[in-house]
């Protein structure tokens, strides 16, 4: 067999939650005479109990993801110094490449606590040194409605069941499982909270606690390196947003697919957007009534489902790669492979039409940050 990589480059990586333990000295190199077998060394430092160990490989040359399936012998998750064999030919794969990356991950299998409830709520106020964040569950709205708190030092989800609809309006989709969804855009004092800094200045279009988070890519919120990964992994790097917030809470928080997005915006719905065929500035911020800024979440009326701002105020990433042809059928996850993401709802600074339940931001790449790019957290329900 030919060589597979003419270059094995070094790739390390932190186990993504609290309390945890660490990866370290991760070399790779493929085995003398080229015979496609590629070892992989790396030291584990730490208790692993209840822990997976897993290995993605990034084809940065051909901008492909891989999750090595085949070794030779059975990989150690136990602490100390190993060393497993990873059969490329016996996943049916012949990389030839001068860019890979190979990365080991320790992960955890999680069920959001308090599964039950029809709201999941995070507390944010230990801000970005806090080593946990407390998770606890809401059966209804509380009594005084969501008040500044759910909007700023908490971060509230709505729990959605699994269902069928038209993505799109024309490509049957079904939604298998149920997910929790931000029952918000996720906002600037939330982002502070998590990260430890603000990306909106005092001249951004639209600033305060409560206003949406914008100016962020899809590379601050899930990373560049493992984050760019979907759909063939869903890790992310430990120092974006959904690392730390990840480390702090053990839920597997992620983007909605293109598929929970407009599910969750449709709310049962079929007509153009959640409340009806024709615009209305009483559910959405558009160009037509924003004064050309954002504005506080959750001051336009919900979608049936309770959700706000799911049409305008700003953009919101989503995890899949953008492709002209949308694909149905049971949790798509999108395309395998391309160069820009998919962002949905519209904004503040765009006319009602791109705010339709089923319209799709223009091409734009994960890196790029905008004055109206937003996003909202989701998190599988665990059942």
């Amino acid at each position: 067999m030919k060589r597979i990589l003419t270059v094995m480059m070094m790739a390390v990586e932190m186990a993504a939650f609290a309390a945890t333990p660490t990866i370290s000295n991760v070399k790779a190199q493929q085995r003398y005479p080229w015979n496609g077998l590629v070892d992989i060394d790396y030291t584990i430092t730490g208790d692993t109990t209840g822990l997976n160990l897993s290995f993605s490989v990034r084809d940065g040359q051909n901008d492909k993801t891989y999750t090595p399936a085949t070794f030779l012998a059975q990989p150690s998750a136990a602490e100390g110094t190993h060393r497993v064999t990873w059969s490329p030919k016996g996943d049916g794969l012949n990389i030839i490449s001068t860019n890979i990356v190979v990365t080991v991950l320790l992960t955890r299998t999680v069920v959001p606590p308090a599964q039950n409830g029809e709201y999941l709520v995070i507390d944010l106020s230990g801000g970005p040194t806090a080593t946990s964040y407390p998770v606890s569950s809401l059966d209804s709205v509380p009594s005084g409605g969501w008040t500044t708190e759910y909007k700023t030092t908490k971060l509230v989800l709505r729990k959605l069941t699994g269902g069928t609809f038209d993505m799109g309006g024309s490509v049957s989709t079904t939604i298998t499982q149920p997910f929790y969804i931000g029952v918000f855009e996720v906002t600037q004092k939330q982002y502070e909270l998590v990260t430890g800094s603000n990306p909106c200045s005092a001249t951004s279009y639209g600033k305060g606690d409560d206003y949406p988070v914008h100016n962020v890519s899809y590379n601050d919120i899930r990373g560049s390196s493992n984050g760019a990964g979907w759909p063939a992994s869903s890790a992310v790097d430990g120092d974006s947003f959904l690392g730390k917030i990840q480390a702090r809470t053990g839920l597997a928080l992620d983007l909605p697919t293109e598929a929970q997005w407009e599910y969750a915006c449709r709310a049962g719905t079929t007509t153009t957007y959640s409340y009806g065929n024709s615009a209305d500035g009483r559910y959405m911020w558009y160009v037509d009534n924003s004064s050309s800024t954002s504005h506080t979440v959750g001051t336009k009326l919900p979608n049936p489902w309770g959700l706000y701002d799911m049409h305008g105020n700003v953009w919101e990433w989503t995890l899949d790669w953008w492709q002209l042809s949308l694909t149905g059928g049971n949790d798509p996850k999108g395309a395998t492979s391309g160069s820009a993401r998919v962002r949905r709802g519209g904004s503040w600074s765009h006319d009602a039409g791109s705010c339709a339940s089923s319209y799709r931001g223009i091409y734009i790449g994960p890196s790029c940050r905008g004055y109206d790019y937003g996003f909202r957290l989701c998190c599988s329900a665990g059942l």
